[in-house]
Order: C-alpha cells, then structure tokens, then sequence
C-alpha cells in the first residue's frame, strides 16, 4: 500500500512538473494550440468568446476542445488556471512539397510558392482574356502580399445582370488544402468553357469571383517561398496574419456595434464585399469535415436563420455530393457533414456571420478536411471529392426568385427593398441594385408574398410559388406616388365629367397651358401620349376599358374612372 501512495504522489508530481513546463513553454512560441478536455457546455461558450477555437469534439455530454492563442492570448488564458495540454501537430507540418515554378503545378499535386502563385493568377487572365480579370482585393498587406481575386465570366464588363458568387480560402492561414482546391477550379472553368456544359452555364450565368487566399501573410508567414503548416520551430505557416490577430474573430460583431478596428484583410474584404452584392459566397477552411451555416453567433434553437431550411437543403446537396465522389468517412463529421455553426460551437466575430447580417449575403463555411495540409500526393484526390459539391453551389445561386424592379413611367431600372412577409428577419432581405436594377433571391420551396419597395414609389406586393432546384422570374414595375391617388390634390386642372362614358373635358387653371398630355392605367403604364397648346381639351375615352385612370398634364396628375 505504501508503495502505491509513493508511485501515485510521484506520478502526480510529474504531471504537475509536466504541466508546469507546458505553461512555461507557450511563451517560447509565436502563436500555440492547446487542448482542453471535458468542458461543459457553459465552459465552452463562455471560453470561445474570449479564445479562438480551432476544433471541438463531443465526448457525450462533455467536449474536448481545441484553442489557437497568438502571443497577446498567453497572460489572460494562463491567468485562468485551465488544465492544458500543449497541441503539436504531426512531423509532415512544414514539410510539404513545394512547386517552386509555374510548370511543376501542372499536374496539381504540389503546394505553390507564393511567386508561383502570383504567377498562376496572372497567367489566368493572361490566357483567356475574355474569360478573367485578376482583381485586387487588397494591395499590400503588412507583410508585403497581396489580396487577389480571379473574376470569371463571359463578359466581363457586363456586371450586376447575373447573380455574383465568392469563394475563398485559408483565411486561417496554416489551412492550406482550399487554397490548392480554389487555384484548381479557377484553372478548370476557365480550361473547361468550351468543352463542358455544365461549366458554360455556369459562367455564362454567374459573375463568379475566387480569391484562394484570404491570409497570405499567415500562410507564407516566414518567407515567400516556403509553406507549410504550424510547427514548433515556427518554420511553416501560422494561423494568424502577421499582427498576430485571427482574422476570422476580427469581424464586426452580429448585432453589436463594433469598437475594434478591423485588420488591413478584413477592412479589404468588407469593402469588396460592399463594392460586389454578392448573392451566395463560402470560405473554405480545414481542420473537419462539416458545412457549417449561420448563425456562428447563436445556436439553431436560440435563433434560427430566416432561410434556416434553405440551408439545411444546400448543406445537404454539397455534403451528399461530396459522399457520393468520396471514400465513405469522408465528411460525415456531426449531422452527416452539415450543421448550424453556433450548434457545433459558438463563436464571434467571424467572416460567415458578417458577410450574412451585414452584406445581406449567403455565406457559409466550408470545412473541407481533418487534416489542414494534406500530403501533396493526396492534393488530386481532395479535387475529386470536392469538384462537383462546389459547382453544385454555384448553381443553388441560379434558383428562387429573381428579376428585375423598374419605374413604370420611365422603365429606368430602381433600387429597391425585396422583403419576403412573414419570412425575412435579420438582414435575410435582399435589394435590387443598380445600374440594371436586377434581384436575387435564392429560397427553400414554397408560396410567399415578396414586397418591393422604394422610397417616392407606391410598394407592391406580389405572391410568388417557389420550387426547389428552379428559378422564378419575377420582373416589378412600381409607380411613383406622384401618379398615384395620393399626389391628385396637386393637380392645377379640371376634369368632367367624372366618372367618363365617352369625352373627358379638361380646362386649365388660371395660369397654366397645355404642353403634352399622358394617360395612364392604374399599373401606372402609360397609355397614350400627345402635344397640345391651349387651355381646353375634349379627350374620347370611349376605347378605354372601364376602370381607373390618371391624366398627366406637365408636373400635374388627376385621376378619373371610365364607366
């Protein structure tokens, strides 16, 4: 018996002494991964809202969880006294094969250089011209890169007609898998324009915008040239960007107004996403394998998205996609690879919450694989599983409501509020925006009464059938209140008889002669249109049909039924 209290105590004190190094050992590096075992779930929130978290496992009632800490983390996270253990990834981290030219990236089963890179996005709009533009998302960020963004479609100065979709990857940048995945769909739409159908539609339909790296500082964090995932030396890629802030908890909080300065990569991407509408995006990232929906910032049963079904039927498409072109592990992580971010874990501050609440967006995000940075040789194999569940997401763009809001007098395209009754909440809704005055709606099946809405115009309100998987046209026109009942008192003219069988006789006010004379239906849509000069005229309304109508006299509009 005392033998086994000496062997215990001993025990204990190694662990402790263990412990006690692990604690002083974080300071030693610029950015650590640590775990923590058997938390509540009150735990849990409470300690992702103050650390990022990287992964979370449930373990019954409990959860393991995984947290990144950068340097400005280490005082407040010791200082809660939390049994941790130091996170450190496998010996491959740091390691991976490199493309260091343009041609060693031809069979795609090499992680580039971030020249090579550069070059690779270049030479895209370089050799198909009318296919893509390379944009910048960001000139220079801290360390010196740059934020780029591959434009395709088949007329690249035809903007705003088509719905816009983004796709981006490893804003955490030792989550390197997506970056590869996304420099290969940019090469295969492009390469494969002519020759498959289902690529021409959807470029020819879709503005599409891909920027493969959201964190290249992060990524390419100790040289240009060299990738690679987190490792203890510090030799290979970090999550963070190079002020050590996780950009993807650097958001504009849901709801709340924000106090924090965003980074230089944030700031970018909220600017181009302001600059673009863009009706559906994703980020790909690593370290599971889920599609993740908002909301990040609360749990499904908590608060719901508006198009909360919509989700759960396009997380399903890419996840069962995924099944069917994968070996059977693959994505099959909490509800067969598909959950509400805030039920797998909490968290704020991210690009997913963000790009829904305040860009009125359509963004998920999409964790592609356990492992971060897969071997090289696995690169093409990751292609395969994931090629198809990404085109399909292109194409969930196309489907719902759709159209065009235009003012019925002057068919100039508006700017308006699309809100559906009893459905939109939270920045669900979506606007027409100029200069086409086009609208994209994507919406789980169902019928809906879709109002449209602009500030000097009289809102309509239209019921629409909606099917999955098809897009309904719904075009508006919406008549300015100045034709409508509500502006009559303005009028400087005479009508009689009023209701009209036959003539309408119209005098003039004191002052005011006839220059042109319209006629417009209760739709607002303008009928007839003529000069005149004087200050009488008899009207035949006898061919109109029985109804409401407005007369237009210069600024001046009065109303009349036909009967």
């Amino acid at each position: 018996m005392k033998k086994f209290i000496s062997l215990y105590i001993f025990l204990c004190f190694i662990f402790c002494l263990s412990a006690q190094n692990e604690r002083n050992n974080l300071y030693d590096y610029p950015e650590a991964y640590v775990e923590i075992q058997s938390l509540t779930p009150q735990q849990l929130w409470q300690l992702s809202h103050q650390f990022s978290v990287d992964k979370v496992t449930k373990n019954e009632s409990l959860f393991d969880a995984r947290f990144w800490l950068g340097p400005y983390d280490y005082d407040d996270f010791l200082a809660a006294h939390l049994p941790f253990s130091l996170y450190q990834p496998t010996e491959k981290y740091g390691e991976l094969e490199m493309a260091t030219t343009y041609e060693q990236m031809a069979s795609w089963d090499k992680y580039p250089t971030y020249s090579v890179y550069c070059a690779m996005m270049d030479s895209f709009q370089h050799r198909y011209p009318s296919l893509c533009r390379i944009d910048t998302i960001l000139d220079e960020t801290p360390n010196h890169h740059s934020l780029l963004a591959a434009y395709i479609g088949s007329n690249l100065d035809d903007t705003h007609t088509r719905p816009q979709v983004y796709l981006a990857s490893s804003i955490h940048g030792d989550e390197q898998l997506g970056f590869v995945i996304l420099l290969r769909m940019i090469d295969y739409l492009l390469q494969h324009y002519s020759d498959d159908i289902q690529v021409q539609n959807i470029v020819d339909q879709i503005d599409i915008w891909i920027c493969p790296v959201e964190n290249p500082d992060g990524m390419y964090s100790q040289s240009d040239d060299v990738i690679g995932g987190w490792s203890w030396g510090g030799s290979g890629s970090q999550r963070a960007n190079a002020n050590g802030v996780d950009l993807n908890r650097n958001f504009p909080l849901v709801g709340q107004p924000s106090k924090d300065s965003q980074e230089p990569e944030v700031q970018s991407i909220m600017e181009f996403a302001s600059r673009h509408h863009f009706t559906m995006s994703a980020t790909l990232h690593g370290g599971s394998e889920v599609f993740n929906f908002p909301w990040d910032s609360w749990t499904e049963s908590q608060h719901p998205h508006a198009d909360n079904e919509w989700w759960w039927m396009v997380g399903h498409n890419f996840a069962d996609t995924c099944h069917k072109y994968a070996p059977s592990h693959y994505f099959m992580e909490e509800y067969n690879g598909v959950t509400p971010g805030g039920d797998w874990y909490v968290i704020t501050g991210c690009q997913q919450d963000y790009m829904n609440y305040y860009q009125q967006d359509r963004d998920a995000t999409i964790e592609i694989s356990g492992d971060k940075s897969p071997d090289a040789d696995e690169l093409p194999d990751f292609w395969n599983y994931l090629n198809p569940s990404l085109l399909h997401y292109f194409e969930a763009s196309l489907n719902g409501i759709a159209g065009v809001v235009t003012d019925s007098i002057t068919g100039e395209p508006l700017e308006a509020e699309v809100w559906v009754e009893n459905h939109d909440e939270d920045y669900s809704n979506v606007h027409s925006h100029l200069p086409e005055g086009k609208y994209f709606r994507p919406i789980k099946s169902g019928l809906y009464d879709v109002t449209f809405t602009v500030d000097g115009y009289q809102s309509k309100t239209i019921q629409v059938s909606v099917v999955d998987g098809l897009a309904q046209q719904v075009d508006v026109q919406l008549v300015p209140v100045e034709v409508g009942i509500r502006k009559t008192e303005l009028a400087s003219f005479k009508m009689y008889p009023n209701p009209v069988t036959e003539c309408l006789h119209i005098t003039c006010e004191k002052g005011m002669e006839f220059q042109s004379c319209a006629i417009y239906d209760e739709a607002g849509r303008l009928l007839f249109h003529f000069d005149l000069s004087g200050t009488e005229v008899l009207l035949d309304v006898s061919c109109l049909a029985k109804g409401l109508y407005f007369v237009k006299i210069g600024e001046k509009t009065e109303k009349f039924v036909r009967i």
